[in-house]
């Protein structure tokens, strides 16, 4: 028992000596992306979670960088993701004030026209709908 933690503690400062030394550059890399210090700070804590969860699978400890700044773009492009639908469409904001028209019975042209898009896009919406709707009903 006390040589497994050991280890579990070997690893732990491996993985801070390794990582620590790229908190900034990666600060800076989330800064970028995702454009406030504070979703900056939470993508790199974020990256570090997911490094320490992946770490026994690094097989190539000279591309750490290149490894860990992989992590943080990901974390960086989906927090800049969910950042941009909080600002477009705030959920609150969205039930108080959004009212769909009533589409049922139209043709998708006449429903593109009723939501001001193009055919195609009132499919897409219409397409990923139904597949969020399945998977709803799946769940229930």
């Amino acid at each position: 028992m006390r040589s497994e933690a050991t280890t579990v503690q070997d690893r732990e400062a491996d993985f801070e000596q390794a990582v620590l030394p790229e908190t900034d550059r990666l600060f800076g890399l989330a800064l970028a992306i995702v454009g406030d210090p504070g979703e900056a700070q939470d993508v790199v804590q974020e990256t570090m979670i997911s490094a320490w969860r992946a770490w026994r699978s690094l097989r190539d400890p000279g591309k750490l960088g290149s490894w860990l700044t992989r992590i943080c773009i990901n974390h960086s492009i989906h927090r800049g993701r969910l950042l941009h639908r909080r600002i477009l469409w705030p959920s609150d904001r969205w039930a108080a004030e959004a009212r769909l028209p009533d589409l049922d019975g139209l043709t998708v042209e006449e429903c593109a026209a009723a939501l001001g898009c193009r055919p195609g896009t009132a499919r897409g919406h219409l397409g990923r709908g139904m597949a969020k709707l399945r998977r709803e009903l799946q769940d229930a």
